[in-house]
């Protein structure tokens, strides 16, 4: 209540929520109250840095608070005479996390056994302090930001996971939580690779001999058809058919009586007989020649 003769006193601030600790983006309010003072009273804001005047009610509203509005309060009080100022009221705005990584040194998905192996998770965002928790294959395995793995075996192979987390007041009655993407990692077996790559290569070879063994073949089968061929004697005349004539040339004798199978013409250069096939009844003489010169 305010005692009315006298200058203003006892000023003071409050916060809501409470502290004046808030999350980005909440609301925020800071009333001002006086314990003694004449009226009519005048207030007025002000933020330590910033010379700019907040506002001149009695309360000051933040509706959506940003990182920049972090910092220490003040409020004026005036009956024009005289002024009385309150305390700093510390505002801290927390930013949540967000984007949590995991990095792997040294930089492989695939290691061997006995190698020692370092995961290291960050936050892009994120006010202090931040924690961090570890999880393989979905149980929680360690806290901190580096994971170390020391001589590491088959067993540490799996899914790798970190949560980010950072809280709003001591009480941790709001918390925030970024979960990072999977790393997922392999733990292979000294002398794992060479096995691999003797049984790829073995596969390779294997595969280029029965390449080679297949072109081969086909040239020697090829060759030995072709030599067979160029050896092989021509295909004899087919038999004459039944009463199939054959003509040959014979040399021309002007000796009288002719056989009575061959006739002689005028030219005296060619003869032509005409000759039976091997099978069938003697038939007569045929009649029709072909001119051969």
């Amino acid at each position: 209540m305010v005692d009315t003769g006298a200058p203003p006193s006892g000023v003071s601030l409050s916060a809501q929520p409470p502290g004046g600790q808030v999350a980005l983006g909440d609301r925020l309010v800071l009333s001002c109250t006086v314990a003694m003072g004449t009226g009519p009273l005048s207030f007025s804001w002000h933020r330590e840095g910033s010379g700019a005047l907040l506002s001149t009610n009695q309360h000051l509203e933040l509706p959506h608070v940003g990182d920049s509005d972090s910092g220490q309060y003040r409020c004026r009080v005036s009956d024009g005479d005289s002024v009385a100022q309150s305390d700093p009221l510390n505002v801290t705005v927390l930013v949540p996390v967000a984007n949590a990584t995991i990095t792997l040194s040294p930089p492989a998905h695939q290691v061997r056994a006995g190698d020692n192996v370092t995961l290291r998770c960050s936050a892009q965002v994120g006010s202090a302090p931040v924690t961090f928790t570890w999880l393989h294959n979905g149980q929680e395995v360690a806290r901190g930001p580096l994971l170390e793995l020391g001589d590491i075996d088959v067993g540490h192979s799996g899914t790798y996971q970190c949560v980010a987390t950072n809280q709003l007041g001591q009480d941790g009655h709001r918390v925030f939580r970024a979960l990072s993407p999977e790393l997922a990692l392999a733990v292979i077996l000294r002398g794992h690779w060479g096995t691999v790559a003797a049984g790829v290569g073995g596969a390779l070879l294997f595969l280029l001999l029965l390449v080679g063994v297949i072109v081969a073949w086909h040239r020697c089968h090829s060759v030995a058809a072709r030599k067979q061929q160029e050896r092989a004697p021509p295909d004899p005349p087919a038999p004459p058919e039944e009463g199939q004539v054959l003509y040959t040339h014979v040399v021309v004798t002007n000796r009288a009586g002719a056989s009575p199978r061959a006739t002689t013409l005028q030219d005296p250069q060619v003869t032509y007989a005409e000759l039976r096939g091997p099978q069938g009844p003697p038939r007569e003489p045929g009649d029709i020649y072909g001119n051969v010169l």
